[in-house]
């Protein structure tokens, strides 16, 4: 799913401490329920939730479990707020993003090791990256997706381009061959796009050109890994497609890609099921979708975010829990090829966590588009999530916008947001 701008409010109201134990909402007896709190409040999301949970509580009499949903803009704050009430939900799905910060304020707890074994053992190094804070994992990985390049195969075409771009300066050349502007120099086509949709809009795709520089966001400790030499090539390559008016972080890509007003953009696989409702039949004509290159030939790169589902620290019913996320994670479906939750993923046009699921899904990917999109978990740079890797993600989309929508020295940008990163 795309990330929400609502994040910063969220932050903003900061991570309380935990004040009392979730409740047994059971009643007495030897029946348990287990509520779990989540953002998948509409759509095949809820549904293919719902339908789990359903099957769940028939085989299971005796340990009940309860969706409570809200909106994504609200889940964090919710979470937060009611663990300090004491009404903390058992099960929680949080952005991974977010983990180090609930670690810290003692919501999620740690994972039992047999369990933690097998989940190291059977998910893609993208998705454990991206539910991992130092050497703990948070829970299992749910969501998953990964940023590549899609393009108008029209418009590189009409500009004489046959092949979609494999290092940087054919990137840039293909931009600057694709822009159009109109007799004001206004853009009437953008060359490359380098925002996305939603949270810190320009960090993401600067972090898989980063990756593919061979850069790093943040080290292990906090501290910031992004002003190194691959990070000044990165936001220099960003900074020319600026001064050559290739690029225009004034333009959003999810709005006017659609309408060809965007030749290329650096976005995240779920950008797939919003276009193909958007163009309809002119999406399998027009839409193309490759790895996004690095500097050099055969370098490429990207950045994985996920989510998670992990069992609240206070729990009473913490055994239950992970008995239940357990069966909801590798249970199998009615095919029997891959688990229930891996299709509820991928018919979302989620990448399934999965190693099994991604490999079964590959082998039948009706979309040729999917392909770099599942290839690129595979390689992808996993989103930092320990304490202050928000407000670190933050320092570093001021940095850049202040490059490619004010015109700053990339170096000095880079030296300010590093500057600005506190570890925690």
């Amino acid at each position: 799913m795309r990330i929400s701008r609502g994040l910063r409010l969220a932050v903003a109201l900061g991570l309380f401490a935990t004040a009392a134990a979730c409740g047994d909402a059971g009643g007495g007896g030897d029946k348990v329920e287990l509520t779990l709190l989540s953002h998948y409040s509409d759509g095949p999301s809820k549904e293919g939730l719902d339908k789990m949970i359903q099957q769940w509580n028939k085989e299971n009499p005796k340990v009940q479990v309860k969706a409570q949903v809200v909106k994504f803009d609200d889940l964090l704050t919710t979470m937060t707020v009611r663990q300090t009430g004491g009404r903390g939900a058992d099960i929680v799905s949080a952005y991974g993003l977010w983990g180090g910060q609930l670690m810290k304020a003692n919501v999620v707890a740690k994972v039992p090791d047999d369990i933690a074994t097998k989940i190291k053992a059977e998910y893609s190094p993208a998705a454990l990256g991206a539910v991992t804070t130092g050497d703990t994992l948070l829970g299992y990985p749910t969501e998953l997706n990964t940023y590549v390049l899609f393009y108008n195969k029209k418009i590189l075409a009409a500009a004489g381009i046959s092949k979609p771009p494999t290092t940087w300066a054919e990137l840039a050349d293909a931009a600057k061959k694709t822009v159009k502007r109109d007799a004001k120099g206004n853009i009437q086509v953008e060359g490359l796009s380098l925002i996305q949709d939603g949270d810190n809009k320009s960090v993401h795709p600067f972090l898989s050109l980063l990756d593919a520089a061979g850069g790093k966001f943040l080290g292990p400790d906090g501290t910031a890994q992004f002003d190194d030499a691959a990070g000044k090539a990165a936001l220099k390559f960003e900074a020319d497609l600026a001064a050559a008016k290739a690029t225009n972080p004034s333009i959003m890509p999810t709005k006017q890609f659609r309408s060809g007003g965007v030749a290329m953009a650096i976005q995240a696989g779920w950008w797939i099921g919003s276009l193909k409702t958007q163009m309809k039949d002119k999406y399998s004509s027009d839409v193309g979708v490759t790895a996004i290159p690095g500097p050099t030939a055969g370098s490429k790169g990207s950045l994985a975010y996920g989510f998670f589902m992990g069992v609240n620290q206070r729990s009473k019913h913490a055994d239950e829990a992970w008995k239940f996320l357990t069966w909801m994670n590798e249970h199998k479906a009615a095919d029997g090829q891959v688990t229930e939750t891996g299709k509820w993923l991928a018919d979302q046009g989620l990448i399934p966590p999965r190693t099994a699921d991604q490999a079964e899904y590959k082998k039948s990917l009706s979309d040729p588009n999917l392909a770099p999109i599942y290839d690129a978990a595979t390689y992808a740079m996993a989103e930092p999530n320990q304490p202050g890797a928000y407000e670190a993600k933050t320092a570093l989309h001021n940095a850049i916008m202040g490059v490619l929508a004010d015109g700053k020295n990339p170096d000095d940008a880079l030296a300010q947001a590093a500057k600005a990163v506190k570890p925690q």
